[in-house]
């Protein structure tokens, strides 16, 4: 009788474990993508823009087109702006973690990392 309590008790705290970690990388990947109501959807002049560190970096990247940039999220981890064309399409997404510097840029019609290193 005591052998099948210890089982039983250790399969629950497996189990409880088990459970925590997968909801804790749940969690960062919900962090890293914000859903509609979380985003901030402001828009960025050129000039605003110039003074972010990664700018030079993403222009280079993705080239002097005329591109609308919405400021998505701008907390203490992260910063994420969407590049959109003179239709509203999104066309590039970038992403900056501050803490690492790493900057990460994605070309949304065709999901393709076109940047994922860390800057200076």
């Amino acid at each position: 009788m005591n052998k099948w309590t210890i089982v039983l008790i250790t399969a629950g705290m497996l189990l409880v474990g088990c459970s925590d970690e997968a909801a804790e990388k749940s969690k960062a990947e919900e962090e890293e993508k914000p859903n509609e109501t979380d985003q901030l959807k402001d828009d960025l002049s050129e000039e605003e823009a110039a003074k972010l560190p990664e700018y030079n970096i993403i222009r280079k990247q993705i080239g002097d087109g005329s591109y609308k940039i919405m400021i998505i999220a701008n907390n203490e981890e992260t910063r994420i702006l969407h590049f959109l064309n003179a239709q509203g399409e999104l066309q590039y997404k970038a992403v900056f973690v501050k803490e690492t510097n790493r900057l990460k840029i994605i070309n949304t019609k065709g999901d393709d990392i076109v940047f994922n290193q860390v800057i200076g």
